[in-house]
């Protein structure tokens, strides 16, 4: 402590050099200046007793704060690298669920064009067989109005009657067909829609 000064340290106030060892002040301003002299002491202790408790405790905060950041950075890091794993891993998925979905749209496009063809062909048979549904009820009346063998018009009612039958099948066929196209159709236009919305 190099501030702490003695009573022979003192300087004479009028002449400027120092008073003479043994030289006794006054008693009671002697004691004043002893007392104060110990309270600045007393106090200047405190402070450099507060002083390094406070850069004791500046240090252990700044070493909390190095701890918590490298904590943080290190926690940050790791979380940076999983959020570019999942970003990864559900690009890649999204893209295998594309190619699945493109695929599975071409398949059912190409079904309903092959549905729609076996339509048309079907509807195509349907008008001709219902030429030939005409064709015979004219031959059969025909031949009633002449009251020909009833062999020949049991003959021709019996092809009439197979052939109405290979039209209402044909017409059931055109109609399964119409609603396998409309379900094709459906079941494309949501699966566009959820690729369109993923």
């Amino acid at each position: 402590m190099s501030n702490v000064h003695t009573l022979n340290d003192i300087k004479d106030r009028e002449g400027g050099s120092y008073k003479k060892p043994g030289y006794r002040l006054d008693s009671a301003y002697e004691q004043e200046l002893k007392k104060k002299l110990r309270s600045i002491t007393k106090f200047n202790s405190e402070i450099n007793d507060l002083s390094e408790k406070l850069v004791n405790k500046y240090n252990e905060r700044e070493k909390e704060f190095e701890n918590k950041a490298s904590q943080l950075i290190a926690s940050t890091t790791k979380v940076r690298s999983q959020l570019i794993s999942e970003r990864k891993s559900h690009l890649e998925s999204q893209h295998e669920l594309e190619a699945k979905y493109t695929a599975e749209i071409k398949s059912l496009k190409s079904e309903i064009k092959t549905l729609k063809r076996k339509a048309t062909l079907t509807q195509k048979a349907s008008s001709v067989d219902k030429d030939t549904i005409l064709s015979l009820e004219a031959k059969v009346r025909e031949l009633e109005d002449k009251s020909s063998d009833p062999k020949e018009i049991d003959s021709l009612r019996l092809e009439l009657e197979r052939v109405k039958e290979d039209l209402n099948s044909k017409n059931h066929e055109i109609e399964c067909m119409e609603k396998g196209i409309e379900a094709t159709h459906e079941i494309t236009s949501r699966e566009i829609d959820a690729l369109r919305k993923a």
